[in-house]
């Protein structure tokens, strides 16, 4: 006969809010978990679907450069990056409620095939415009599997396994964060920028969740599938999108295609401000069934990334295979990959998960502060030591604040959990794609009033603003004075990264200084 305990498993019913009843507490044994967490790509379930995700934003930091100057669209080079989190930002609220009348490994497998086609699309591309629309469709596969990863993770594990495997996750995304630059260098240099693509387009990750992954019940309702579709909160889903997708607008327009005070981004900000008000309302309104409950709680988190480090590479003459190496440091270093293993330990063994919240923000803003101190001629150890703060300082901030925000639902309100993780997830990609487009803006901007300063032809003026590699065909003293402007354009991109760490550190300090709260799992008999 198998018991509860041989199998890892114990039931429990918690009542949720609007009536509904939810089997929160299926435990995977060792075993089981060793199958879906392993980290050899061939056996993992998560990992190497995760992995897949993750390179998609890796892999593409040394490559964009090549693709806007194929596509000579430098100035939608932001957009090529934010199209990823745009429908992630706008959308990841609606995912969390999607979870609460759709099995998560359903969600997970339907996202998995939505990300291919938005990866299909990406490397059939013949502008840069299908282009975008194609990181779009990869950008909402990537939604769906990041939030069901998180809830997955929450109904399969314990608190007090649950921040190692959240650093297991962080440490898949570091190996691909690691990877993923050299790949796409190497390809962007000696075969394709589209292979950056075709490399991702596989299925062996829905094999292995197939597999190894135990089907997680939902939410028990009395009604039928209709009626719980029917009533899922699409007003707040639209407003949701709306309200990200004119900010986004707003900020990606305003200082670079145009002023600020244009009548149009000006529309934008009072629209988004609108958006906001009327997304607030009906959330409030609209109670327990709404994609953001009232009841849950805010929990802060922090966002960091950088685009701009391989533009400052690749303006300085290095390939973008080159540029690869360089970026290792920053884009995660070994030390990244280490603290978060070690930030997951720390806070499974001891419970305190703020300390690193409000102290490695601030590593991150000094490092972002040193490296506005490079110039064309720092050398690449100094520059490759600051990346490696970056590193450090960011490391152990991503996952920890889900892990958090979970805690609060401990023993009560388990059925929360999938919208906490979803609320969480829904501030970091906010900061992701607003952080993107700002950076675009501020470089775009700061790029052109540089290079109008130059006494450039009009033609070669325009063809330097839409590609990098027509750089290098302008004869000197030019090409040393266009090299400066780029890299003085990526230096105030970097101006952003200090008050972002800042602020995240000031978030961090209203988290409760106390243990999260572990749950405790009675053995089946």
């Amino acid at each position: 006969m198998d018991s509860g305990q041989d199998r890892g498993v114990c039931h429990a019913e918690d009542k949720a809010s609007d009536g509904a009843h939810i089997s929160q507490d299926i435990r995977l044994s060792p075993r089981r978990l060793t199958i879906v967490f392993a980290a050899d790509l061939e056996g993992s379930a998560f990992n190497l679907a995760f992995f897949l995700v993750a390179l998609d934003q890796t892999i593409l930091s040394t490559a964009l450069p090549t693709i806007a100057s194929h596509f000579k669209a430098v100035s939608d080079l932001s957009w090529i990056a934010s199209a990823y989190f745009l429908p992630q930002a706008g959308l990841v609220l609606f995912f969390g409620r999607l979870l609460v009348i759709t099995p998560a490994k359903r969600l997970f497998l339907v996202s998995i095939f939505t990300f291919e086609i938005g990866s299909l699309l990406c490397a059939l591309a013949p502008s840069v415009n299908v282009l975008i629309v194609g990181r779009a469709v990869a950008g909402l596969g990537g939604t769906g599997l990041w939030v069901s990863i998180m809830s997955i993770i929450a109904r399969i594990t314990t608190m007090k396994q649950r921040p190692i495997f959240m650093g297991l996750i962080g440490a898949v995304f570091a190996l691909a964060s690691v990877v993923g630059p050299l790949i796409g260098g190497a390809f962007s240099d000696h075969v394709s920028w589209r292979f950056v693509y075709i490399l991702r387009i596989g299925f062996i990750a829905i094999i292995a969740v197939i597999l190894a992954l135990p089907h997680l019940p939902t939410v028990k309702t009395s009604g039928s599938a209709f009626k719980m579709w029917l009533h899922l909160d699409w007003v707040g889903a639209v407003l949701s999108f709306a309200m990200v997708t004119v900010l986004l607008l707003a900020v990606q327009w305003g200082g670079n295609e145009k002023p600020w005070n244009d009548p149009t981004v000006i529309a934008l900000l009072v629209l988004f401000a609108v958006f906001l008000i009327a997304f607030i309302g009906w959330e409030t309104w609209y109670g327990p069934e709404a994609i953001l409950p009232v009841s849950i709680v805010c929990r802060r988190n922090i966002f960091g990334a950088g685009v701009a480090t391989p533009l400052l590479y690749q303006v300085r003459g290095h390939s973008a295979t080159r540029s690869g190496i360089d970026i290792l440091p920053f884009m995660t270093s070994l030390m990244s990959i280490l603290v978060s293993f070690v930030a997951g330990a720390v806070t499974s063994t001891t419970g305190y998960a703020w300390p690193f919240l409000v102290l490695f923000p601030l590593i991150a803003s000094a490092a972002f502060g040193l490296l506005f101190t490079v110039t064309a001629n720092t050398s690449s150890a100094t520059i490759i030591g600051f990346q490696v703060l970056v590193g450090v300082g960011l490391g152990s901030c991503i996952q920890l604040p889900i892990v958090v925000a979970q805690g609060e639902f401990v023993g009560k309100d388990q059925h929360l959990i999938p919208q906490t993780t979803s609320l969480v997830t829904f501030l970091q990609l906010l900061g992701s794609s607003t952080g993107l487009a700002i950076a675009g803006a501020v470089f775009q901007g700061q790029l052109r009033s540089r290079l109008s300063t130059l006494d450039l032809p009009p033609a070669l003026f325009e063809e330097v603003l839409s590609s990098v590699k027509a750089i290098f065909a302008i004869p000197q003293p030019e090409q040393s004075q266009v090299v400066g402007a780029y890299v003085a354009a990526v230096e105030r991109v970097f101006l952003i990264g200090i008050p972002c760490g800042i602020i995240a550190t000031l978030g961090a300090l209203l988290i409760e200084r106390r243990k999260v709260q572990m749950e405790v799992i009675t053995p089946s008999t």
